[in-house]
């Protein structure tokens, strides 16, 4: 199988194991197939435990995702691609070592199996943007979810460098929280980060809004975008016109 590195992903560092099991290799399927399908688990293997709510994408040879997911509570995963071809299984969540699979040639019908394991991995405090901003972010956060964000399951607070790069990757809000590792679908509604056949909520500068408009946002207007899954999940978009330290009021 051969391989390809990108900007975005390392490749399957020493400490992570990927194994691939396909119907079209012969070795049978617990579970029926309609279309092409990945199924798998991500685990900590240093501690033989599941790792829930991971951000698993199918990524096209390019590096592009093409869907995304969450893990569940048991770290378990279904990403269905839209046709037969070549792609890359990424999965990373806050605290562990993030890992991208080998290219893997997906059949039309076929189902495969992943079993996805990495390593807890130190927060690198190095890499943070220290400065007011961030400060006064954190503060707003900790008022509105009562509590430190970073307590919060799947937290994520993404912004500076890695924000600009997926937005010069995407032509649309869609495409953009899609590169994130956001899964936001298009079917009878709308839906954002969906979990659990349940459609998070999108809020954006703070309010609620209905998911369908997520496309009248101006791209170049957000400079920060935050999720959390403690209670429901939740997708926040904030803009160039936030006022942090307005809407603190300590």
């Amino acid at each position: 199988m051969k391989q390809r590195t990108d900007s975005l992903h390392r490749m399957v560092p020493p400490c992570v194991l990927l194994h691939l099991l396909g119907c079209a290799y012969g070795l049978g399927c617990a579970y029926g197939v309609a279309a092409q399908e990945v199924r798998g688990r991500a685990s900590d293997v240093s501690a033989g435990a599941s790792i829930s709510f991971a951000e698993v994408a199918l990524l096209d040879r390019d590096g592009l995702p093409v869907v995304a997911t969450l893990s569940d509570s048991e770290g378990r995963f279904v990403l269905k691609a839209p046709a037969a071809g070549e792609y890359y299984v990424a999965m990373q969540r806050i605290g562990y070592e993030a890992m991208r699979s080998p290219l893997i040639a997906v059949e039309e019908d076929g189902a495969y199996m992943l079993e996805l394991e990495t390593t807890p991995e130190a927060i690198p405090l190095s890499g943070l943007e220290v400065s007011v901003t961030n400060e006064t972010t954190l503060n707003w956060l900790y008022r509105e979810f009562r509590g430190s964000p970073h307590a919060m399951e799947g937290f994520r607070l993404i912004r500076g460098i890695r924000l600009e790069e997926a937005k010069s990757k995407s032509r649309d809000n869609t495409q953009l929280l899609r590169w994130l590792y956001i899964p936001v679908s298009h079917g009878r509604e709308v839906c954002v980060l969906a979990l659990f056949d349940a459609c998070g909520q999108l809020y954006v500068d703070g309010r609620w809004m209905p998911a369908e408009h997520i496309e009248s946002i101006d791209m170049a207007s957000i400079t920060t975008v935050v999720t959390v899954l403690e209670g429901s999940a939740r997708v926040y978009l904030f803009t160039s016109d936030f006022d942090w330290k307005k809407h603190w009021n300590p």
